[in-house]
């Protein structure tokens, strides 16, 4: 008798739980940063979103990537893969902008990823969920996440399956909430590749790694072919910034070695 009554109770303790998730899920989808994404940027390099051209939202992007995007912006809803080098940095950037000052971001999948790095990047802690998404209730929690904020990230230590990976996007899709992921394991709206071309800051191999140069490449909807630009990462925080038309005159430590040539001795 006892047993059955602590199983009653506890079913409704989950009830009310589960009542108590799906009115804050419902909440959060109608007022977390979903009233008007742009009210609160008045920055000149914003996105104008005033011309309805059918093709929905659109969310800013960083500006040494904006070349990457098709009408320099991302659409809210969609989807963005992120493979190859600097995968946090590119996520953090891309994140950063489109929140921007109203919405809230969630990361899952990055449990290295601390608030501190979190914010240096630019993000806001009070509209920033750091998620663990492990373990039975991944799916539910990640399902609500993309309901409830405005950007998901997920890292590349998220292993989804392939039917959990379209199940978010279709609710990415009706909640506009934007994605973006660490090498997913399906297709995504854009997926872009960035490959490294080299290191600055140790010149005769002493000293510290200054600046990384980047080639990012980027494909999908919207894009014929592919398009390429290269951008530096000129900080530990990992924003972004264009690559110097000019290149200043390295330091003593930064230039190269020059090897002599042999000379030959007169017979």
């Amino acid at each position: 008798m006892g047993t059955a009554l602590q199983i009653e109770d506890r079913e409704q303790r989950l009830s009310r739980a589960r009542a108590a998730l799906g009115a804050a899920e419902r909440s959060a989808a109608r007022w977390g940063g979903r009233i008007d994404r742009t009210a609160l940027r008045s920055s000149p390099q914003s996105v104008d979103e005033s011309a309805d051209d059918g093709l929905g939202t659109r969310l800013p992007v960083p500006g040494p990537l904006s070349s990457l995007f098709p009408r320099g912006s991302l659409r809210a809803g969609s989807s963005v893969a992120i493979e190859g080098a600097a995968t946090t940095s590119l996520l953090l950037s891309l994140a950063v902008a489109a929140a921007g000052e109203d919405s809230w971001c969630a990361i899952a999948g990055m449990p290295d990823l601390g608030l501190r790095s979190a914010m240096d990047a630019g993000l806001d802690p009070c509209r920033l969920a750091l998620t663990p998404a492990e373990g039975d209730q991944r799916p539910q929690v990640l399902s609500a996440l993309a309901d409830g904020v405005g950007v998901l990230v997920l890292g590349p230590d998220l292993e989804l399956a392939p039917a959990l990976w379209r199940s978010l996007l279709g609710r990415a899709r009706t909640a506009d909430t934007l994605i973006l992921a660490a090498v997913p394991p399906g297709r995504a709206d854009l997926t872009l590749r960035a490959a490294t071309q080299g290191w600055t800051g140790l010149g005769k191999g002493s000293g510290r790694l200054r600046r990384r140069r980047l080639e990012i490449t980027a494909a999908g909807r919207g894009i014929a072919g592919h398009r390429t630009t290269e951008v530096v990462l000129p900080q530990v925080s990992g924003m972004i910034a264009d690559v110097p038309q000019s290149v200043a005159a390295p330091r003593p430590e930064e230039r190269p070695m020059r090897l002599l040539q042999p000379v030959r001795r007169a017979s």
